[in-house]
């Protein structure tokens, strides 16, 4: 990924960033490469896993922006009543304060958690969301400072989709005697386990073992479907499964 922002930065806005390591920060004038360098690259959990790395981020000047991508991993959450902070989330507040701008990227939906959502907008806004969330209250208005964006809503610059549009249908193919007997056992052997798991009691077990029962299924069609793909020429047949 740190290669890939590299090339971007300097083909879309002639941008030359400098990939830190390990020993630039070694053999750095200073000893810090963030006060003698204005544009770098680091990766996140280099950063998050380095108190002395911390600490040259801390010394350093402000910036006029940080961008982190993958933004999502900066993860906090409520147990026991109390926030549990990852390096990654700590890591973000210290960006945070150190820069002007703070631009959070990721293509990740969050968990659902709004608790936990608002821990995470508290990096760009501390004091518009101090506290914990409570429940019945209204979700806070995020739309001045987030953006969201759909595939369909991305475009390259000549004004092409970025994503090719997707379309489903359902492609029927008979089974051959022995894929016949081997769905036939693979569903029977589900349908029993599954009706031992609903018998359980623990809910998170019982959905543990009802979505390993149904890959059984999945992985099954792939294999058949990759099986008939790879047959020679002369002995290609319209062969299928059905979940």
């Amino acid at each position: 990924m740190v290669e890939q922002w590299q090339e971007e930065l300097a083909e879309k806005f002639a941008l030359s960033f400098d990939l830190l390591t390990r020993d630039q920060v070694e053999n750095s004038v200073t000893g810090n490469p963030f006060a003698e360098r204005n544009r770098f690259i680091l990766r996140l959990d280099m950063a998050a896993r380095s108190d002395a790395l911390q600490a040259r981020l801390e010394a350093a000047p402000e910036w006029d922006l940080v961008i982190c991508d993958e933004a999502h991993r900066m993860s906090a959450s409520y147990f026991g009543g109390e926030v549990k902070e990852t390096r990654r989330y700590k890591l973000g507040k210290l960006l945070g304060a150190r820069t002007r701008n703070l631009l959070l990227m990721s293509a990740t939906p969050h968990n659902g958690k709004e608790a936990d959502f608002q821990l995470f907008m508290g990096l760009l806004d501390s004091d518009r969301f101090e506290g914990r969330f409570r429940e019945g209250v209204r979700k806070a208005d995020v739309s001045d400072m987030m953006r969201r964006l759909t595939k369909e809503e991305l475009f390259r610059f000549d004004e092409t989709p970025l994503f090719p549009a997707r379309y489903a249908y359902t492609v029927a193919y008979e089974l051959s005697p022995a894929e016949a007997d081997l769905y036939q056992a693979v569903t029977s052997y589900v349908r029993e386990e599954m009706n031992r798991a609903d018998r359980i009691g623990d809910g998170q077990r019982q959905g543990n073992v009802g979505f390993a029962l149904q890959i059984l299924q999945r992985r099954l069609c792939v294999l058949t479907i990759a099986a008939n793909a790879l047959c020679a020429p002369g002995e290609t047949r319209t062969s299928s499964m059905r979940r």
